[in-house]
């Protein structure tokens, strides 16, 4: 199953990705997840690990398979229900503002691929409702706040 979701946002790139490639921000954006964080250390790029907690799927692990500093990566999931499962990432000017897309290519064990059969909708909104949240912060005069 592929996911494709893009969103405006009236912020620069480098500051969404500034925000976005520190992970341990994907708790106030990405629904479910509990806990986010790199496992190896900088500079990040290909080949480095990083790992999510979700409420409901449990920790996950992934590792960058792509990387383009300042606009864009890609991760595969290497533990847990998404495993195999592909994120992509990118944030590119736009107007006076950003342009955010994400690409998932999701699969994982055979009962998962089943399962997401009857998901992909839900899956869709998901993405579509975490990127609004990742909009609404972004545009808030401090997103750190």
């Amino acid at each position: 199953m592929v996911i494709n979701e893009s969103i405006s946002i009236s912020r620069k790139p480098e500051s969404i990705w500034t925000y976005w490639f520190d992970v341990s921000n994907d708790v106030n954006w990405r629904d479910g997840i509990t806990k986010a964080e790199w496992t190896s250390h900088p500079p990040y790029g290909i080949g480095s690990k990083g790992e999510h907690t979700h409420k409901k799927m449990g920790i996950m692990n992934w590792e960058v398979t792509g990387f383009e500093n300042g606009s864009s990566f890609e991760f595969i999931h290497t533990t847990g229900g998404l495993k195999g499962s592909i994120a992509f990432f990118e944030v590119k000017p736009e107007n006076n503002g950003s342009r955010i897309n994400v690409q998932m290519r999701v699969s994982g064990p055979f009962i998962m691929r089943f399962i997401l059969l009857f998901m992909a909708g839900m899956m869709r909104k998901s993405v579509q409702r975490d990127l609004h949240k990742l909009k609404e912060l972004m545009e808030k005069p401090n997103p750190d706040a």
